[in-house]
């Protein structure tokens, strides 16, 4: 691939998903993208820019470029402390929470707390999320919360992986890393050689495509926001217009967990911060 070619093809991936391809990633798009080639119907690297320079593309090409190029790197409980945080500082005011909400608005069906898994990828984050709901739930519930008074909303750009997330079906491998086999059998069931997320877990969990770089203002208010692992591959522009765009969706007192490399440091100054052992904290004070 020459270097024409290279920024022909990065230019497009950054205007489709707006990740930020540097000089040295040659080796990303060929690793990546060679695979599909025939697909796009190109014998190579050359014949691809030329689509996409001239414009020849549409929906099926766009979503095998997409799919191919977005990273999905992920696990049950990825990085373990953020949901640390998440068991033993956030879901105690979340639950006292749906308990206010119901005495101010006993008749309001559905969830209380609403949480946004922004890049959601396979399922495993809001899976997680939903594991850690029902065990508190089944814990400290004492009959007054349940598992309805919570919902889940996983995002993603890339429909590939979202519908391995609706199926909710996953191997022994990726079972195996983050989940004990406690955790395993209270929330999964077996099928042949896949488990399966039970039904108690998957009815507070919904699943739809989105990007982040567009408008949020159609995608809801909610408690809590993980937004792990995202911001890294936007211009610092994109990540203000993000960051905005959150504190804007974040309800009061709400919090967000952002991923163990990213940060605001010159991006916003809207959220308050606070740590909560080994996981930074944003908070949208009221």
């Amino acid at each position: 691939m020459n270097r024409e070619d290279y920024n022909v093809i990065t230019k497009y991936v950054f205007d489709i998903c707006g990740i930020v391809l540097g000089e040295d990633k040659q080796y990303l798009i060929e690793q990546r993208l060679s695979p599909v080639l025939s697909e796009l119907g190109c014998n190579d690297f050359s014949d691809l820019a030329k689509k996409l320079n001239l414009g020849v593309t549409n929906f099926i090409i766009r979503e095998k470029i997409l799919n191919a190029m977005t990273t999905n790197e992920t696990s049950f409980f990825r990085d373990e402390h953020p949901y640390v945080a998440f068991r033993e500082k956030i879901m105690p005011d979340m639950m006292e929470r749906v308990k206010q909400r119901k005495e101010r608005s006993w008749q309001r069906r559905g969830p209380k707390v609403n949480m946004w898994s922004v890049a959601a990828s396979t399922g495993q984050e809001s899976y997680s999320m939903a594991m850690i709901i029902s065990d508190m739930v089944s814990m400290k519930g004492m009959g007054l919360i349940t598992m309805e008074d919570f919902g889940i909303l996983g995002t993603d750009i890339s429909s590939k992986v979202l519908s391995k997330a609706v199926g909710g079906r996953y191997g022994p491998l990726e079972v195996a890393r983050g989940l004990t086999p406690d955790m395993r059998n209270r929330h999964f069931v077996k099928e042949g050689d896949f488990y399966v997320v039970n039904d108690k877990i998957r009815k507070i969990v919904e699943f739809k495509a989105f990007n982040i770089q567009e408008s949020f203002t159609q995608i809801g208010s909610f408690d809590v926001i993980f937004c792990r692992n995202i911001l890294i591959y936007f211009t610092d522009d994109a990540k203000r217009k993000i960051l905005s765009q959150l504190f804007q969706v974040l309800a009061p007192d709400g919090y967000l967990i952002l991923g163990s490399a990213e940060n605001m440091y010159n991006l916003n100054n809207d959220f308050t911060t606070q740590r909560y052992g080994a996981t930074t904290i944003y908070r949208k004070l009221a």
